[in-house]
């Protein structure tokens, strides 16, 4: 391949400005050296582009959802359990339409700066679609098998392509046998982790409206006793110090903060989504402060605000503008954090030699080019 070398105005990734002005040098997906023009200077047989602007490394989507982003963007509903039964039930059930909406996903991811991506894939054809069609989706194919018996969990388990990783739902919708199968099948897991508050009284007592929507739906279980539990206890008691990605995690109490510092969990954090659902206040910072692991998800395409693309960078911004977050923490989040979380290399998301998952360009304006990136409302183009 031919090389290329790259000049602009700056260089940014989780270190913050890598160089200013940067230059990097590059041969198909493998960066061969990074720095300022002088330090790379001009090498042979590598035709030179100068550009006005900021190079950072691809984004990363911790928590999405390809196969829902068929339907655009649909108004919230006037509750979570009202919201599944009218918008996500009825799409799930569509299988003739799954892979134009995993195909139409996996665009819009695209536009919105992110290659590596954690997808909830509510069957097989749809993560067998998405890892089709990009090199770095990882499909975690979700699993709601609350009823199932711990032998039965683990032949559906044995039977799932070895390419793919396991979700089960949440707490309120997977009982202990799901979550021990998973964990016990050597995939890695992704689950839904104290989404609602509802979520906390079911897994506590059994009661509340998600008991009551099981039984309007027919897949009420009398004899499953309740976790006794609260949803993050639940998920770090699975792990049993085993690394998994827990999605959301609005709902904490003052212990969790240690617990999941302490533990190999990676919260994948969907700002947007949250407060289409209404929910405030999220401990994010205090859990980032007590070392906690957090990255970055934007939930599915049906509750944002930007039809045409889905965004971690936009994720970012909201952070950035509404808790005045720092913005070498957000590319952190955003960039290795996520990496981490999903099990890929971090090394390919950070603008130094060796191979790339992608590389991006936003546009420069004046003052310190990682605010810059965080202030402008422009998405970048890929390199």
């Amino acid at each position: 391949m031919n090389r290329k070398l790259l000049y602009v105005d700056a260089i940014v990734d989780h270190r913050g400005v890598v160089a200013s002005p940067g230059a990097v040098l590059k041969e198909g997906n493998t960066i061969l050296a990074v720095g300022t023009p002088q330090e790379i200077g001009t090498p042979e047989n590598a035709p030179l582009t100068q550009s006005e602007g900021i190079i950072t490394p691809t984004f990363v989507n911790t928590h999405a959802h390809l196969d829902l982003s068929g339907r655009g963007n649909v108004p919230a509903k006037s509750s979570f359990l009202e919201w599944v039964k009218e918008v996500v039930l009825p799409i799930r059930r569509d299988e003739e339409g799954i892979q134009n909406a995993v195909h139409a996903g996996i665009k819009l991811i695209h536009a919105g700066g992110s290659a590596i991506v954690g997808d909830i894939a509510g069957s097989i054809k749809a993560a067998s679609t998405a890892q089709a069609s990009a090199r770095f989706i990882i499909s975690y194919v979700e699993f709601l098998e609350s009823a199932k018996e711990l032998c039965a969990m683990q032949q559906l388990l044995q039977e799932l392509p070895e390419a793919f990783d396991v979700s089960p739902h949440a707490p309120y919708s997977c009982g202990a046998h799901t979550y021990e199968a998973a964990f016990a099948s050597n995939r890695k897991v992704a689950t839904h982790v104290a989404e609602t508050l509802e979520e906390i009284e079911y897994t506590l007592h059994k009661t509340g409206p998600i008991a009551a929507f099981e039984k309007q739906i027919g897949v009420w279980n009398e004899q499953e006793k309740p976790w006794g539990m609260h949803p993050v206890d639940i998920g770090l008691s699975a792990a049993n110090g085993k690394p998994f990605i827990a999605a959301h995690v609005h709902y904490i109490e003052d212990r969790h903060l240690d617990m999941l510092a302490d533990s190999l969990c990676t919260v994948a954090y969907c700002p947007r989504a949250s407060e289409y659902f209404g929910h405030t206040n999220h401990r994010w910072q205090e859990m980032v402060d007590a070392g906690v692991r957090v990255s970055i998800g934007t939930d599915s395409l049906l509750c944002l605000d930007t039809p045409d693309r889905i965004s971690v960078i936009d994720e970012l911004r909201l952070l950035y503008r509404r808790d005045n977050a720092d913005p070498r923490l957000l590319m952190k989040m955003g960039t290795t954090a996520g990496a981490i979380g999903v099990g890929v290399d971090p090394s390919l998301v950070a603008v130094a030699p060796g191979e790339t998952a992608g590389l991006l360009l936003f546009n420069s304006v004046p003052g310190d080019p990682v605010h810059a990136i965080m202030n402008s409302t422009e998405m970048p183009v890929w390199l």
